[in-house]
């Protein structure tokens, strides 16, 4: 089972938080991924793998040491877990 949520950001950008919930070896595992659409645009795109983005945004801000790219600077736990709730709120055994 997947789920979307889409969350608006002060500057008009959006991220849509996609999740999943699977079962592997007995075991229950959550996944997500994020997409993240400018404001202005009509595309979405992996910030992790879209090479333009790569190229304007992330290597000129960090240009002044190694840092990583990671999913904390696009969404915060709080809106993960609160994707996941929605989900499983839609599945839940009654």
């Amino acid at each position: 089972m997947t789920h979307e949520k889409v969350f608006k950001r002060n500057d008009r950008s959006q991220v849509k938080v996609s999740v999943w919930l699977y079962v592997h070896q007995s075991q229950c595992n959550w996944g997500y991924v994020i997409f993240v659409r400018e404001a202005g645009t009509d595309r979405w795109f992996d910030p992790f793998s879209d090479r333009d983005y790569i190229l304007r945004i992330v290597t000129p801000k960090f240009n002044e040491g190694m840092k990583i790219d990671t999913f904390d600077n696009y969404v915060t736990p709080k809106e993960i877990h609160q994707t996941k709730m929605e989900l499983w709120e839609m599945i839940r055994p009654s």
